[in-house]
């Protein structure tokens, strides 16, 4: 099971973001609206793979369209091994 809820201006992601879950993530997170400056939360993310990089990676996209900052919190180590692997942690 996956989620994505919207807490003031943080948004709280729980749950696996993994390949077979992102779309369901993505499709949820267009009704949020960011409330700058934003919060990505992963510290109920349970499992990622490279595909949760691709999503925040979209998510940035988004925010940086709308006009908002837009932060990572609680970033799994994974989850920064992978960005790093990529070359995006700096864009991150």
């Amino acid at each position: 099971m996956v989620a994505i809820a919207q807490e003031g201006n943080r948004w709280q992601i729980s749950g696996d973001l993994i390949i077979n879950n992102i779309t369901q993530v993505l499709n949820a997170s267009k009704a949020l609206h960011f409330v700058s400056p934003a919060q990505l939360d992963f510290s109920k993310v349970t499992d990622v793979d490279t595909s949760a990089v691709s999503l925040i990676l979209e998510l940035k996209r988004r925010a940086n369209t709308e006009k908002v900052e837009l932060s990572l919190v609680n970033v799994p180590e994974n989850l920064i091994s992978l960005m790093q692997l990529y070359g995006v942690n700096a864009f991150i």
